[in-house]
């Protein structure tokens, strides 16, 4: 194993938590789009398996953003829940576009970065909370629609091999 200084290990830790938050505001963005397909889509007696691995997929191509306003067009939601998800996409998008720029003093100490570590993980906890959240609206309309977890599993495999096949 690697030895490395305490320095590159901070370091280190800093890129990883910036990825973990990362994949958690994308574990947001696929449970909206999983949302949009199942508990405010046109429901599973109304759509064939293939309609719903065609609307998944479609989806899944869309921003956060765009998922959000869909969303908001497609149901009620109370306004507590929509300031939620509006401050996510919000901090979703200042991690993805201004994150490291706006860091740079802090990246250069290690006072900074453990800073920027603690920061992240509050980020990646938030994103990481609300898909909980999101992912019980999810089970909670499989279960009322007699849909396994199983199957909307093998539905995200088959729109994740489709997707690979295409790159």
């Amino acid at each position: 194993m690697e030895r490395i200084d305490p320095e590159s290990h901070q370091i280190r830790e800093v890129y990883a938590r910036y990825g973990l938050a990362m994949y958690h505001a994308q574990c947001v963005e696929r449970q909206i789009a999983l949302l949009l397909s199942t508990e405010y889509g046109p429901g599973s007696k109304k759509i064939t398996r293939a309609q719903y691995d065609g609307l998944l997929q479609s989806h899944f191509k869309r921003t956060l953003g765009a998922l959000l306003c869909k969303l908001e067009k497609s149901t009620s939601l109370p306004t507590d829940f929509e300031k939620t998800l509006r401050a996510a996409l919000e901090k979703r998008n200042w991690l993805a576009h201004k994150y490291f720029w706006e860091r740079a003093g802090h990246f250069v100490s290690d006072k900074g970065r453990a800073k920027m570590i603690m920061e992240l993980q509050e980020a990646s906890d938030h994103f990481e909370r609300l898909d909980a959240k999101l992912t019980e609206v999810t089970e909670s309309w499989a279960r009322r629609n007699n849909v396994t977890s199983k199957d909307l599993q093998e539905a995200l495999e088959r729109v994740i091999a489709n997707a690979d096949e295409a790159n």
